[in-house]
């Protein structure tokens, strides 16, 4: 009832040995002290693998992680389960010290202040909440010492400290204290690094050539497909074969329907009519995360990153569902399967940040980077997942002359693995340069197909994509 319920003195002790011990406040003290040092172990582990790529990335930029093949639901859904475990045991503890269980004890006061602590010391990071927690049980004790130096009861410094606490934790951001320290930590370092010179190893990932991407030849098809949003004839009947090797630009006005087609494609959208497939294998009722696993990765058209995570371990981020020894359990007992696989996956992601020009910038944070270079950065992380059809949608948007360039020369290396590239682009001039095949869309229908200079010169196209009337 409103009383709650009296425990009795709980006894613990390790199966199969006979050992045995009362649950007093002082044993009680270290089995919290060596569970918690068990889940920060965990935590820290998992945050740095697989599992923790996949819920960061969901977090950042839940379109973005399904479009490179991240289950948001069953990420998620392991996250909450395993914080219920955590919460659960934690509470049980913290009941049987008190001896009593009292419903009021667990009241949205307890909530607000875990929440501020997480804030405080910093969410994503591993000794973040300890931390938080540790600055907010200081408040009592700082609010006494100021009451008896001022004169003042506890009861009215105690709130203004923790007012003061909550507005630190708004302007330090999510990464809060502990962040604050990895922040300086980081300068210090670079600026160490600076002042030793540039005399350091550098060493360069495998090139495209040296590792070759397995490939059976096989294109990724699509015949017939049709799309309607109520009135509106997004798609009709629109067919295009994008072959391993090559790059297909898919040009058109706004509204002509590529990024309906390349949603289609990567599996967001479901056609009304039509087919997908790759090689002989049928895509048309897979999701997104199994067509991912088939090879087909596409990269959004507005720039979305995952800012919380380093510029090489969003790269890895993008090989997360080509994982084959990915699991949670895998990652913290780091079996050698998994170190192998590991290895070889930042291999990759190393090769991809260096053909685009951010191989020496591995451990730079992804909010530090420019906003050309996260465009970059997005390709780069796509091709780290392996595609065998990559579908990017306008890659050189608000990028420079240089970025562009990098990007050209990037995917022109990429090709030697056999990928098939399907570019959306509107600077003609990017995809004269680099496309041996361009399909025209207008008003979800393809009115031309060939190579860039035949397309260009092509009456109705002129018409619908370059604004020109027909005589």
């Amino acid at each position: 009832g409103s009383q709650g319920l009296v425990l009795p003195t709980a006894r613990v002790g390790l199966p199969g040995t006979g050992v045995r011990a009362s649950l007093t406040p002082g044993v009680h003290y270290e089995v919290a002290l060596a569970l918690l040092a068990v889940a920060l172990v965990v935590f820290a582990r998992v945050s740095r693998t697989a599992p923790g790529l996949a819920l960061a990335a969901a977090r950042e930029g839940p379109a973005q992680a399904a479009a490179l093949g991240v289950d948001r639901f069953r990420v998620q859904l392991g996250a909450f389960t395993a914080a219920a475990v955590v919460g659960g045991l934690a509470g049980a503890l913290a009941v049987q010290l008190a001896g009593v269980a009292d419903p009021t004890a667990y009241g949205p006061l307890l909530s607000v202040e875990l929440f501020v602590a997480v804030l405080v010391g910093g969410a994503g990071r591993v000794l973040g909440p300890v931390v938080g927690t540790a600055v907010l049980a200081a408040v009592p004790g700082a609010a006494r010492g100021l009451g008896s130096f001022a004169g003042t009861g506890l009861e009215r410094l105690e709130p203004v400290l923790a007012a003061a606490l909550l507005i630190v934790a708004m302007l330090l951001g999510r990464g809060g204290l502990v962040g604050l320290a990895e922040t300086a930590a980081r300068r210090i370092i670079r600026a160490r690094g600076n002042e030793a010179g540039s005399e350091g190893v550098s060493v360069r990932a495998s090139t495209p050539a040296d590792d070759p991407q397995p490939d059976d030849g096989a294109p990724l098809v699509a015949r017939g497909v049709s799309k309607r949003f109520g009135g509106l004839l997004a798609l009709d009947g629109v067919s295009v074969r994008l072959e391993p090797g090559r790059i297909h630009a898919l040009v058109g006005p706004n509204g002509s329907g590529k990024s309906t087609l390349l949603r289609v494609l990567d599996g967001t959208v479901r056609p009304d009519a039509g087919a997908v497939a790759i090689g002989d294998r049928d895509l048309s009722d897979a999701p997104t995360e199994e067509r991912v696993r088939a090879g087909v990765v596409r990269t959004l058209q507005r720039t979305v990153v995952f800012e919380d995570l380093t510029v090489v371990r969003h790269a890895l981020a993008g090989a997360t569902a080509s994982r084959a020894r990915g699991g949670a359990a895998r990652a913290v007992l780091a079996t050698p399967g998994y170190r192998v696989e590991d290895r070889a996956l930042r291999s990759r992601a190393e090769e991809a940040l260096e053909l685009f020009g951010l191989g020496g910038r591995d451990d730079d944070p992804v909010a530090a980077l420019a906003g050309g270079e996260r465009r970059l950065l997005m390709v780069a992380t796509a091709l780290a997942a392996r595609p065998r059809a990559l579908l990017l949608d306008e890659p050189a948007a608000g990028m420079s002359a240089p970025e562009t360039e990098r990007l050209s020369s990037g995917l022109r290396a990429f090709l030697r693995r056999g990928v098939a590239l399907l570019i959306v682009e509107h600077d003609f001039a990017l995809v004269r340069l680099l496309a041996e095949t361009v399909t025209v869309l207008d008003a979800g229908r393809v009115i031309a197909e060939g190579p860039a200079h035949d397309v260009a010169a092509d009456a109705e196209v002129r018409a619908a994509y370059l604004g020109e009337r027909i005589e």
